[in-house]
């Protein structure tokens, strides 16, 4: 498992008390039940924990816990790059 859907499935099974046998990069976050305060919540965590702003276009009902991670990952490396240039 990737640091970042490490770090997706902490918060959701952590402060959303979501079944972690259900937390696969595959699952959608329709999938997961959570309604519009809980999906604004976790991207707000997401953020927090990751230093990355989530649009919501990174958020969808639709987007794949690993999708997020990609998203996450990709994030990251352009962070890093652009802090040895």
């Amino acid at each position: 498992m990737s640091d970042a859907l490490g770090i997706i499935t902490e918060i959701l099974s952590e402060q959303f008390h979501v079944d972690r046998g259900v937390l696969r990069p595959q699952t959608t976050i329709d999938e997961l039940e959570l309604d519009s305060l809980a999906l604004l919540e976790f991207s707000l965590v997401l953020g927090e924990k990751t230093g990355l702003r989530m649009g919501d276009e990174h958020v969808t009902r639709e987007v794949t816990l690993g999708q997020i991670a990609e998203w996450i990952e990709a994030g990251r490396d352009l962070a890093e790059t652009g802090s040895r240039s």
